[in-house]
Formats: structure tokens, sequence, C-alpha cells
């Protein structure tokens, strides 16, 4: 369970080889006092919660060596401290480093755990033979019950080093984990490399989110040379100057590089090897140390770099026995070195010990398992070893593991060159198992392997057809995109073309946005699905697919085809389908409908449908209702089905006034789906950051945003993203007062009227529009939307689009109406759930009771609505509400002089109403045949006449005017 790297604290004079005493006491090392303070925090605040750090680096800056220091607090300060190690020779077999991290824990059902996820657990880590289905969200469920369990009786540190060769499944777990600890006395500290390249291992499976990231640079210039002093105080001035130049603040380097030159070297009477790059020279410093063994031992470190953390001291010796034995039979070849043949197990010993008195392997006190110094080593064993010598260890290894392993199959692979059926077969079984499991992305690496080592071409396409399923399954989607492309040029076969078109629809959607797949390919695979297993595999995600393409792009023939399969398809997918196409006639309900489907569920309906059900709720405006369900669905579903629940989430939280979570989650998202391939996320993350920014009046980020995302959606033909930009555009402009565009961008979308069916979500324009009109003096523009939309029964769908058509009906009420109406908007059951369009109403009814002289009515409207804008922190709405506010109390410094309005020009009339519009001063120039500057100078007159500070404000002061009467114009 221990590190399988070795970094040591820099400027510790003891030999790096030795085992630190954990009783000791602890000082940061060399340079990492701030990274230090932060572990250091972080483990005496257990008591109050967890932390998940990571340390971030390049080879050999010192991120082991505070894992090591942490370790070793915790141990004195009574944590008990957990460890993984990613290792490159397990990054294909599911939950590996899950499996080093939590074998010292107590039995999972002796520590209580529901017999569901014992189940769940016990057969992911390969414990339990009986077949469980779990995916790695289900493990890590069970995974952070358990340590839930083992914190509250101890707190726990776990530690994984070299995340980046984490397999994908405990990758998954891990990010559940950190994600969700912070009420647990549990710290999570892992270490990973940052640097792009071969050895930096598949760090996209490695998600940040939830996680503090430290970033461990080079040692500065004094530090630097406090280290070389105290390892090496023998160099030479300038031989020093040398090494810190080349070393450029790395502790490894400068602990090693001076150790490998000769004493003419370190003086300066002989010159310094020709200039190499930092991982060159390291790698050459670990490459002469092996170079200075015997073949033979160098053939054992062979055995442990390929053995990974199941590289005990006995396996070591069994494989190396199983060598010998090969070595020595008939017609072998390059046998075994005679130190290496006669007792196989002495021999493996001197070998180990040979390798710590070089400074390649670290002892291991309990001598439970070979510890590399560093991952370069394991790197260089594998790098500068034959072909055939790989093989020769591979095979050993394979023949001292148990038969039936997936552990063993994994080496007889590695070690054949040549077709082999019956080893393709055996790895494609090993392969299913281990996608029950919850290993998708590694039984992708199991499929491909069999594929390449099957003799029958036609089982060829068809594993790597499965393959390609796999890895997108394991969010892999570059590497599915691959396969799929090597099975079609292979021909796929018709027994596997529903698998093949359904995958490749998947990747060409999530990765760019293409809906073209699914419009052309779903509908014939759903067409042909039988009542077989094959249905249960594909049947609900494709037609989830094709429903989400539908709504997206909005097109009549691909409803029709989502129809044909509707009647088989459960409730759940029928009031997606009302809810998302052409809602303003078919969703009445839906709201209520979902509610009731929801509180019959169960456990198993509910994953089951898991993906229609959101896409339901996310249609009526109902995901924020049901928040419950979605966390037990997050629970039983890999990282697909967690990432849909979190994008629809970020539109539930503009809705219901979480703008900064939205923005957040968002954001987080955003940087999740990039790392991770997912270019039809990525965009939709950024499209739901974009309500708030419009909502803000922040223009100049929603052009960008416009700038990225307009083309992307016109190019993929998707109707409904391009409407929700215009929207924003809408919403932005009349957030800024710019009330002819507002109404211009929302009435093309939806003429006021008119509900058409491929606008989906037709009610986030609504209230927008209506106050728009009504702002640009298109009342009865404005008058017959809201009737439309009450003809229609838009307030039955849910209850957030009867607010909205409560809230536009006080807007756009005749004056007499308004306080009436604005009562009932607040009346309407839930108002409270919707703050945005909720301050909206009390602005727009505050401003209407300053109007009539009912003032202490009007604060209490003015107040609560300037509050809300001020929590949403949408500036220029907090400012219309404070004017309105200052409008009202004479007293307060309003800016008008007892409340008097200085009469306007008829020139500066007219300006003003245009500036009410959204004009520009060149378009109003252009309109009065004026220069824009004489318009800025009328501005400059007019606006202290109206006591505002801004274009917003216009519109609301010039609302006095016509009950000041004509003697307000000189």
């Amino acid at each position: 369970m221990e590190s399988a790297t070795g970094d040591r604290a820099p400027g510790d004079p003891r030999d790096p080889r030795e085992p630190r005493d954990p009783r000791e006491p602890q000082t940061p090392p060399a340079g990492r006092a701030a990274e230090w303070a932060v572990i250091r925090d972080a483990l005496n605040a257990l008591g109050s919660g967890g932390r998940a750090l990571w340390l971030r680096g390049e080879a050999g800056i010192g991120k082991s060596a505070l894992l090591e220091a942490a370790a070793a607090l915790a141990a004195a300060s009574g944590v008990r401290v957990l460890r993984a190690a990613g290792a490159e020779a397990e990054s294909g077999l599911p939950f590996a480093a899950l499996h080093q991290l939590l074998w010292p824990l107590p039995d999972p059902a002796a520590d209580g755990l529901p017999d569901a996820q014992r189940a769940v657990l016990e057969w992911a880590l390969g414990v339990r033979e009986h077949r469980v289905e779990a995916a790695p969200c289900t493990v890590a469920a069970a995974t952070l019950a358990l340590l839930g369990r083992a914190a509250a009786r101890t707190p726990l540190l776990l530690l994984v080093d070299d995340l980046q060769w984490v397999d994908a499944s405990s990758a998954e777990v891990l990010d559940y984990v950190q994600r969700r600890l912070a009420p647990l006395p549990l710290l999570l500290v892992a270490a990973v490399r940052a640097e792009p390249g071969p050895l930096a291992g598949p760090a996209s499976h490695a998600d940040p989110s939830g996680a503090e990231v430290l970033e461990l640079g080079p040692l500065d210039e004094r530090e630097a040379d406090a280290l070389l002093r105290a390892r090496h105080p023998d160099l030479a001035d300038d031989i020093r100057a040398r090494l810190l130049h080349e070393a450029a603040g790395n502790p490894l380097a400068l602990v090693e590089l001076p150790a490998q030159l000769a004493r003419e070297q370190r003086t300066g009477r002989l010159p310094l090897p020709e200039h190499l790059t930092l991982g060159d020279r390291l790698e050459r410093v670990f490459a002469a140390r092996l170079a200075g063994l015997p073949p033979s031992a160098r053939f054992t470190l062979l055995l442990c770099a390929l053995a990974g953390h199941d590289g005990r001291p006995q396996l070591v010796e069994a494989a190396a026995e199983a060598a010998a034995s090969e070595a020595a039979g008939p017609g072998a070849a390059g046998a075994a070195d005679a130190d290496g043949a006669a007792d196989p197990a002495r021999s493996v010993g001197a070998h180990l010990a040979a390798a710590r008195a070089a400074g390649l392997v670290l002892p291991d006190p309990a001598d439970r398992q070979v510890r590399f110094r560093h991952p370069l080593v394991r790197a260089c064993l594998v790098g500068l070893s034959p072909a055939a010598e790989r093989r020769r260890a591979h095979r050993a290894l394979a023949a001292a593991l148990p038969l039936g392993g997936v552990r063993r199959l994994i080496h007889r692979a590695a070690a054949s060159v040549g077709p082999d059926e019956p080893l393709a077969a055996a790895l494609e079984e090993a392969a299913h198992r281990t996608f029950r499991r919850g290993g998708a992305a590694e039984a992708a690496g199991l499929f491909t392997r069999a594929a390449e080592l099957g003799a029958d071409g036609r089982a060829r396409e068809r594993r790597l057809v499965t393959a390609a399923c796999s890895a997108a399954d394991g969010g892999e989607l570059g590497t599915a995109a691959r396969l799929l492309a090597e099975a079609a040029a292979g021909g796929v076969p018709a027994r596997n073309r529903n698998l093949y078109e359904y995958t490749e629809a998947y990747v060409r959607f999530h990765t760019d946005g293409d809906l073209e797949p699914c419009a052309d390919l779903l509908p014939g695979v759903l067409d042909r699905l039988g009542d077989g297993p094959e249905r249960e595999l594909l049947g609900m995600p494709s037609l989830f697919m094709l429903m989400v393409a539908a709504g997206y792009a909005a097109r009549e023939p691909v409803w029709a085809a989502l129809r044909r399969h509707l009647p088989g398809a459960g409730e759940a997918a029928r009031i997606g389908h009302d809810a998302w196409c052409d809602p303003i006639r078919n969703a009445h309900g839906a709201a209520d409908r979902l509610a009731a489907l929801i509180a019959g569920l169960t456990p198993q309906q509910e994953i089951a449908d898991a993906w229609l059900l959101l896409w339901a709720a996310a249609g009526a405006d109902a995901v924020g209702d049901h928040t419950a369900l979605w966390e037990r669905i997050a629970q039983g579903h890999a990282y697909s089905t967690e990432a849909c629940i979190d994008l629809l989430g970020a539109y539930d939280d503009y809705l219901r006034g979480h703008w900064d979570r939205c923005v957040e989650r968002s954001r987080r998202g955003l940087a999740r789906s990039r790392a991770r391939g997912q270019g039809f996320h990525e965009r939709m993350y950024r499209y739901k950051e974009g309500y708030v920014i419009a909502a803000r009046g922040l223009r100049g980020e929603l052009e960008e945003l416009l700038a990225w995302l307009r083309p992307w959606a016109a190019e993929r033909r998707q109707a409904f993203v391009l409407h929700r930009l215009a929207a924003m555009e809408a919403m932005c402009a009349l957030t800024l007062g710019d009330y002819e565009t507002a109404y211009c961008r929302a009435a093309a979308v939806t003429p006021p009227g008119t509900f058409p069916a491929d606008v989906t979500q037709f009610h986030l324009f609504f209230l927008d529009l209506v106050q728009a009109a009504v702002h640009t003096g298109r009342t009865e523009a404005a008058r017959r939307h809201v009737a439309a939309g009450r003809a229609a029964r838009m307030q039955d769908i849910s209850p957030h689009h009867a607010f909205v058509l409560a809230a536009a009906e006080a807007v756009a009420a005749a004056p007499e109406e308004v306080d009436a109406a604005c009562r009932a908007a607040y009346a309407v059951p839930g108002a409270e759930r919707w703050p945005f369009p909720l301050a909206r109403v009390r602005l727009h009814h505050g401003a209407w009771l300053r109007r009539r002289g009912r003032t202490a009515e009007a604060r209490v409207q003015l107040t609560w609505a300037h509050r809300q804008f001020t929590v949403l922190g949408t500036a220029p709405w907090a400012e219309r509400a404070a004017q309105e506010l200052r409008a009202g109390d004479p007293a307060g410094g309003s800016g008008r002089p007892g409340g008097a309005v200085a009469p306007l020009t008829a020139q500066e009339l007219r300006i003003a109403r245009l500036v009410a519009t959204g004009l520009t001063n060149r378009e109003i120039g252009e309109r009065l045949s004026i220069s824009p500057r004489t318009v800025s100078s009328h501005l400059y007159k007019l606006f202290p006449k109206l006591g505002v500070t801004s274009r917003a404000a216009v519109a609301h002061a010039l609302e006095e005017l016509p009950a000041a009467g004509p003697d307000r114009l000189k």
C-alpha cells in the first residue's frame, strides 16, 4: 500500500535510502514551507472537516517528499494513513489503486456497510465472485460510506502518489470522494505529474474539482544553493554554479546529479559532461546505475517494474523461478546468469540488496513490496530493456500469477507476438467482466488487445466496436473515435451494426455536438432492436439521445421518429417529449406528472430512467424540486450522468437565483469537460454561464460568448442553442436599458401573440418581450402576447411558467390594474422560488406606487427589489431600484430638489425618449440629423434635469413627464 516513489525531503543530511522514523519531529522539505504549512494545517483541522489537496509539479520537484512528511506527521498525531500509488503497469486494471487504498480497512460487512454497497464494493475490488452490476459512481458511493465509517473512529489521511497513472475507474472514485469529503475528518493529498509527454500518464482521468491545487515550482537560487551545499559540500565553486544552472531548482537533480561526477570533475580538474536537458540527465543518472548491475539483477528489477504495486518479493521470486525454468528448458535461449539460476529466492534478495546499495530501490521494513527510488527508475528499466527481455518478464509474471486472473491475462497478452485466438477469447471474456465491474475504460483496452491478437477477422471488427463503446462509456471519446474508424475500415459485421451506429452517434454528439448522426442513425437503431439483451443495453440510451437531438435540433422529422417509439418507452419519456416538443400545446401538467411519477419510482426505476427523468425535469424547470433524487442517481451512475446532473443543475441555479453557484458550476464543468474532450458539454457549460452574464449586463463578455458559440451552433443546426443565445442578447439589452434591441431580439424568435413549435423554452423570452414592448411604446403587442399565453394555458405547464405569465400580466397591465396584477403575481404559489423576475415585478410595482404618492408602500417593494438585485449581482437593475428609492425620498438627496423635475427643451425631450428606446448617440444623431457630439452635449444637460446618472434610468424618469404636464417643457 505504500508509495511507489520515494522523493526525500531535500536538505535531510541522512542517506536518502534510509527510512525516516515517523516519531521524529517534522520540518518542511527545503523550499516547501508554504505547501507544508497548508498540509500541516489541514491535518490539524481534521476535527472540523475534510479537505482535498493536490501537489502538482514536474518529476523530482519534491511531491513525494511532502507526502512522506505528511504520513509521518499523521502517524505521530494519531491519524490513520491509507496509501496508494499509480503505476503505468496497472493503469489498465480497474480499481487497482482503490484496492491499494482500501485494503487495510476492515471488511465492509464487519464495518456495517449496507448489503448493497458492500456487494458492489467487493465485486469491484475482485473479492466477490457473484456478479453484481457496478458503475464507478456506485463504487464511489460505497467507498465514501466505508471511508466515512472508518474516519468516524479515527481521522484518515489518504495519500495518492503518481495520480496521473491511477487507473480510470479509481480516478473516478477519487473524484467523487474529494468533492464530498468536507463533512468528514478525512484529508486527501494527491501528487500528480505536471509536465506533458509519455511519462505524464493519462492525466485526463484526474479531475481537480473539489481539491485545492498546490503548484510546486523550482527552488529559488538561495534554497537550491543551500541544498547543494548541504548534500555536496566538496564541490568547487564553478562546478557548483554549473550544477545550479543545470538542475534549474529541481531538488532531485540537485541531490543526484553531483553524485554521478568523478572526484576530478567535482573539484574542477576535469570538465563536466555535455549539456543535457534535465529529464535526459536524470534518466542517464539512473540508467548508469542500472548498467552497473549484472543482467540477472536488472531482470529482477524489470520483473518488479512490470508487476506494479503487486510486486511483492514473493511474486518476484516465483516469476524469477519461472524465468529460470524457461531458460533451462530444451532449446531455450538467453539462459539466466549463473547467480540467478541456482536459488531464485536467494538471488532475488541479493539483487534487491544490490539495487538498494545503488540507490535504485528503497528499503521496506515490512518486506511487503519493492519500492523504486523514483518513477524514472521504473521508466528507465522498461525503456532500456530489449523487447524480447520484456516479453520474457511478462511470461514469467504470468506463470507466477493465479489462473483466471485479469493480471495474468494482461501479462500473457504483453508477452504474445502473434495471433492467439484462445488468448484473445479469454481477454474478451475478461473485458466483459471488467465492464460489468464498472471499469469501462479498462475494458476498452482489453477488448482492443483481444482484437489485435485474434485470428478471426470478423471477430476483430466485433471486438473493436465493443472496445469503442466501452471507451465512450468510460469517457475516452478520442480512443472511441479511433477504434470506430479501425472497425469501419475492416467492415462492421451486421450483428454489430446497432452497437456501431449508436456509438458513432454518441461519440460525434458528445465530442463536438454533431446532431446529424443522432438524427440519421438512431431511428434505425431503435427500429431494429429486438426484445433481447441488445434492447436492454441500447434501448434507453438510444431513445434518450434521440430525444436530446430532437430537442436541440427542433426538426419535425426527428420528433416523428421519436414518437414511433414513445408508446412503449414509459411515462418519463412521454413527459420529456411533451416538455420539449411544442410545450405550449403538449406540456400542460408536465411538472405535476413528473412529481407524481417520481413519488412512485422504485430504486431500480430511478437508475434505469435517470437520463429521461433529468430531461423531463429540465423541460419543466423542475430540476431543483427533486435534488434528493439526483443525489441518489449520482451515486449509481458514472461520470456522464453526474455531468448531466451538474449541467442541468447550473441552469436551475440561474432560474432560482443562485447565480454565483451557477457560474462556479459552469466554469468547473467547462474545465472538466475540456480536459476530457467532451466538446458538447464544454459549450453547454459555457452557455449556462451566459444566462448570468446577460442578466448582469456584461455586454463585452456576452459578445465573446456569442462569437464562440453562435457559429458552432449554426454550423450544427442547433436551433435550441441559437434561440437561447438570442434570449441572452434580449436579456442583456433589457438589463442595459436598450429596450429597442431587447424587443427586436425577442420578437424575432417569438413574435407577439405567437409561440412557434420549434421554440422549446419560449417562456424564457416571455417576460423580456413584454417588458421591452412596454418600454418601447408597444403596449398593445405586450398585452396581445400575454393574452395568447393565458389562452394557451401556459400557467398549467409548471410553476415557473405560471409565475412568468403572472409577472408579464403585471408589467403589461393598464395603469389602474397594476396594483392588483402585481399582488396577483406575488400570490402565485412558489413565486419566491424565482427571485429575478419577482424582483422585476416588485420594481415595476414600487415605481407605480411612488408615482401615485404611496411612498411607504413603494419603499417596501423597492427595497426588496434593490436587495435582491444586489444579491444577484446585477448592478444595472439594482441602480434602477436605487433611483426609484431616491426619487421617493425628497429629503434623501435624490438629485431632484423637492422631487421636482427641471424643464426639458423639446429637443432634449426627443433625445431622452430615443435614449429610452436603447439607441446609441450615433443612431440618435442620424435620426435627428445632428452629430453624435451634439447628442452627447444634450445628454450632459438633461441627465441632471431628470435626476438620473445613467442611460438605463432615463425611461423611468420620463414616465413622470405626462403627469407633470406641458409646463415641464421650455
